[in-house]
């Protein structure tokens, strides 16, 4: 059909409602991993937000024919709280396509928010990176047990024991997570505490939030053997940026197929994918 033939679509934004409509958009994302239940995370209020939206559709107002997901939440910038958003599935049908770009323009105008864009796809990457989006990480580092002594490091894992050590905005996200599959503890040296965030997938725990970066980078080997022994993994998988290059025997680079990208005036070290589609969608 001509372009000037289709109904006219409006950008409006999502509500829980509306996942019926987009699911079969989603499913030309061809993610055979993804079942309707698990897509359908994307569209319920998990963290009971007031205000909480989906994202942004592309509305004919007869159906829904583009989609543009966003997950927001609220991290710590120094002493500041800074709102990240996370953009989340990408999708458009190929008659609108020229429309895609609507549906970032909300997320766009929302200057304080940072924005970050984690799994995209080649054009997408492109598009981003037109739009000053920064690169985050181009790789991870998949990390091997390797037995050590573990001197003064402690590592925690029972749930009751690490909520009580972590900060207030950390026991925040303990609770937020509580019912995903995902796995939390803390390492612990003397007075300092190191909360992490993560999940599992085919035998890898891939880590998504660092609380203490240093501690992270100082005792990760210490520790790495018995948290892949405690969340059950053969091997950890930790974003670039966490360890800043540090070197650790029976370790490799994995390079993604488009590096991670973010919007805005935050550090990259504090950008985590706690509240994020990675996490929100995760599977064993």
């Amino acid at each position: 059909m001509p372009a000037s033939d289709l109904p006219k679509a409006k950008v409006r934004a999502a509500v829980a409602e509306d996942f019926d409509q987009v699911y079969p958009l989603l499913q030309q994302l061809n993610n055979t991993r993804f079942t309707k239940a698990i897509w359908k995370r994307l569209f319920t209020n998990l963290w009971e937000q007031e205000n909480g939206s989906p994202g942004y559709v592309l509305d004919t107002g007869e159906k829904i024919v583009g989609f543009l997901g966003g997950i927001c939440s609220e991290t710590m910038s120094g002493n500041q709280s800074q709102v990240v958003c996370n953009l989340t599935a990408w999708i458009v049908e190929e008659e609108y396509r020229s429309a895609s770009m609507m549906l970032l323009m909300p997320f766009l105008r929302q200057k304080t928010v940072v924005l970050t864009s984690l799994t995209s796809s080649p054009e997408a990457y492109a598009v981003y990176k037109k739009l000053g989006f920064k690169d985050l990480d181009t790789a991870a580092r998949v990390i091997y047990p390797f037995p050590a002594f573990m001197s003064n490091v402690e590592l925690i894992t029972e749930p009751e024991q690490v909520r009580s050590l972590l900060s207030e905005q950390e026991r925040q996200s303990f609770d937020d997570h509580a019912s995903l599959d995902v796995w939390q503890c803390v390492i612990k040296k003397e007075d300092c505490i190191c909360y992490l965030l993560g999940f599992r997938r085919l035998g890898r725990g891939h880590i998504q939030r660092v609380g203490d970066i240093e501690l992270f980078r100082e005792s990760i080997a210490q520790v790495r053997w018995r948290l892949c022994k405690e969340i059950d993994v053969k091997s950890l998988q930790v974003d670039e940026r966490f360890l800043e290059g540090k070197k650790l025997l029976l370790s490799r680079l994995k390079h993604f197929p488009q590096p991670k990208q973010y919007k805005g005036s935050i550090p990259a070290e504090r950008v985590n994918a706690s509240y994020s589609e990675l996490v929100v969608l995760a599977t064993p």
